[in-house]
């Protein structure tokens, strides 16, 4: 198994992340933990030698049993942030993805993710976002009008 793009020394961590943006209907497919109140979109770390869209492609079939089309990159986010003492730099490329079976995962979707049974999945509706905790915070705002171009944002946590 190849190892993820994800650094680690007793200072700083670094990493690769791919995203989805799964839009229906006027919601989005959400995660948080089981307990927890904070909320980001599904994806997880590339693999080094893997491409962001095969690994998107990977992290959906872990995460939810289901197949995706990615059909264009929106968002290029660093961000910047602490993780315990350690100065964290992540760079995220966020896709705006597609079920190839749109019945794979239902309007009422609520489960736990396959990978991580301390994970839950679900929809949540664009005005539901507006108050909920999401990362990253450009989220809120960029949801109902995506652009046709790749925007890019730097993010301090």
């Amino acid at each position: 198994m190849k190892k993820d793009w994800l650094f680690l020394d007793k200072q700083s961590l670094c990493g690769f992340r791919t995203v989805g943006v799964l839009i229906r209907n006027d919601q989005i497919l959400v995660q948080r933990e089981k307990d927890g109140n904070e909320y980001a979109l599904p994806g997880g770390h590339i693999k080094i030698g893997e491409t962001s869209i095969d690994g998107l492609i990977r992290e959906f079939i872990e995460e939810t049993g289901t197949n995706i089309n990615v059909n264009r990159l929106v968002w290029v986010e660093e961000t910047f942030w602490k993780w315990g003492k350690k100065d964290a730099h992540t760079i995220s490329f966020y896709y705006l993805i597609s079920l190839t079976n749109d019945d794979d995962i239902p309007d009422n979707y609520f489960k736990s993710h396959k990978d991580n049974c301390n994970v839950l999945l679900e929809w949540k509706s664009f005005d539901e976002i507006k108050h909920l905790t999401i990362y990253p915070a450009f989220i809120k705002e960029k949801l109902g009008h995506i652009s046709k171009n790749i925007e890019h944002f730097i993010s301090k946590e």
